[in-house]
């Protein structure tokens, strides 16, 4: 067991332990501010909705130098503040301010305003940062102002032992990846893990065949991912004869169907002649011309005949069933295919089926389906019911194939591809409260899950839990947490290192 020695910090509501020692709380005179560690300060650890502030300073005395050495991180990533103006402030009941400024020092993060009370008594300690734009203030509290030297030594807080503490200094959380968070009532589902299948919904896909035997034609070959809209011809397929016909025979009745047509169109002429000179009834002509134009369109016929036993002509449409995009083509020009062959595959990859397939032993479990939980490389996805997702089935049987109960979701979306398999959990019931943290904070310890938890700025400690549930990136747990206290979610690996081998990390600071 480590043990480490804290200090217990005065006059502030949200005073914290702390471990590691800074420089001397003042600069003048000397006797005041030796370098390096000093015993008898006063160590508090601060947050605001933007920074984290760790301060360190000696008791207040009247008319005396105190260094603020002020540790400031940005809570959104922990990174140290490296810009800006600290100001302290001691606000007395009257109004009157004794403040001091100071920048950012040669350590980044690190802020060292030199403060003189010009008075004793109770006043209102606050530290005020000026950066990025916004003024961000810790309000400290009441503290004392002594009157005497002597009267602040008195006063300085006694040492405390705790035991597990560790050490890991404000300079190492600024250079290695870290973050803390609070652990926060939250209401979460019970959840169930399960495989999910992305799978494309049946009325966004088709599969187009060829309508008949023959040859393939198109303007514009069709590649995957090409756009095509419901009732767009993608291409035509002109049909080969059947019936043993053969060259020479289509030949012989183009030929044969022009010679009827040039008779006709003679016997046309002749009838009109004769119907000029009033020696056949009009009658006579009328059928001429009718023969004219059988035989025109018995040519038209033979030669299309002909055209279509070379793959040309006008041939029968491939239409498109659906709007959506080409997922898989066979479509090759001018390529001889028979009626009923796949040409293409088309759908819409953004109308989804998520199948979330439930271990059979867990099967009973399901009764309302309530959403998915979707983990991915990165990130995970919160999907609920209503919001964007819909039931299709609830779990009707269990599919013999895989012994699982499957879970059908309607969902639109191109986060996910068909044909994808991930990881996730199936929600079910209503939420209920619980105490959660972010998965990332979990360590496994020979078997034990634990957390490392910030009690003050640089000081930390090992906590056993037990994981209730999962849900996205957050789990519930129960064990040594309350709500309100800061896990390490990110750099827990770093802190349990500095738990093994403190000398690594250090143990203080060189300000």
């Amino acid at each position: 067991m480590i043990r480490s020695r804290l200090l217990v910090a005065l006059a502030v509501s949200t005073l914290a332990l702390a471990l590691a020692g800074c420089s001397g709380g003042a600069d003048t005179p000397a006797s005041e501010a030796a370098a390096g560690h000093f015993d008898g300060g006063i160590k508090v650890t601060h947050y605001t909705e933007a920074t984290e502030l760790f301060v360190e300073h000696r008791p207040l005395v009247m008319d005396k130098d105190r260094r603020f050495d002020a540790h400031l991180s940005w809570l959104e990533d922990y990174r140290a503040v490296t810009e800006g103006t600290l100001t302290a402030e001691l606000v007395w009941p009257d109004g009157a301010i004794d403040r001091a400024s100071a920048q950012v020092s040669d350590t980044p993060g690190i802020f060292r305003p030199l403060l003189r009370a010009t008075r004793s008594g109770q006043a209102r300690l606050r530290l005020v940062l000026d950066s990025r734009g916004s003024v961000d203030a810790h309000e400290l509290g009441e503290v004392t102002v002594w009157a005497t030297s002597e009267e602040g030594a008195a006063a300085a807080p006694a040492e405390e032992e705790v035991d597990g503490a560790i050490a890991f200094t404000k300079e190492v959380q600024w250079r290695v990846p870290f973050l803390a968070e609070a652990a926060v009532m939250t209401n979460m589902a019970e959840a169930i893990p399960v495989t999910i299948d992305v799978q494309m919904q049946p009325q966004a896909e088709a599969v187009i065949s060829a309508p008949v035997d023959g040859i393939v034609r198109a303007t514009r070959i069709p590649s995957p991912g090409m756009a095509v809209r419901r009732g767009q011809v993608i291409a035509t397929i002109s049909s080969t004869l059947g019936g043993g016909e053969d060259v020479a025979t289509l030949d012989l009745s183009i030929n044969e169907a022009r010679i009827a047509r040039d008779a006709a169109a003679t016997e046309v002429r002749r009838m009109e002649a004769l119907v000029e000179a009033e020696a056949v009834p009009q009658r006579r002509l009328d059928e001429a011309r009718t023969q004219a134009q059988l035989a025109e369109a018995r040519l038209r016929a033979a030669q299309s005949r002909r055209a279509a036993l070379a793959g040309g002509g006008a041939g029968v449409p491939v239409v498109a069933p659906i709007s959506g995009e080409v997922l898989e083509t066979a479509i090759v020009q001018g390529q001889g295919v028979t009626g009923g062959q796949q040409l293409l595959r088309i759908g819409n990859p953004a109308a989804l089926w998520l199948v979330a397939r439930v271990p059979e032993g867990s099967a009973a479990q399901v009764a309302q389906p309530q959403g998915l939980e979707i983990t991915l490389p990165g990130e995970s996805l919160s999907l609920t019911a209503g919001n964007g997702l819909a039931l299709v089935q609830g779990g009707a049987a269990i599919d013999p194939a895989t012994r699982t109960l499957p879970v059908i979701f309607a969902w639109n979306s191109r986060q996910l591809r068909p044909g994808q398999r991930v990881q996730g959990q199936l929600l079910i019931g209503a939420g209920s409260p619980a105490l959660t943290i972010a998965a990332s904070a979990i360590l496994n310890e020979g078997g034990q899950d634990v957390v490392y938890v910030q009690i003050a700025g640089e000081t930390f400690q090992r906590r056993p839990v037990t994981v209730l549930r999962r849900s996205g990136d957050r789990v519930a747990v129960e064990g040594q947490l309350a709500a309100g206290e800061r896990v390490v979610s990110q750099g827990a690996s770093a802190v349990r290192a500095a738990a093994s081998t403190p000398d690594a990390f250090g143990h203080g600071h060189a300000h």
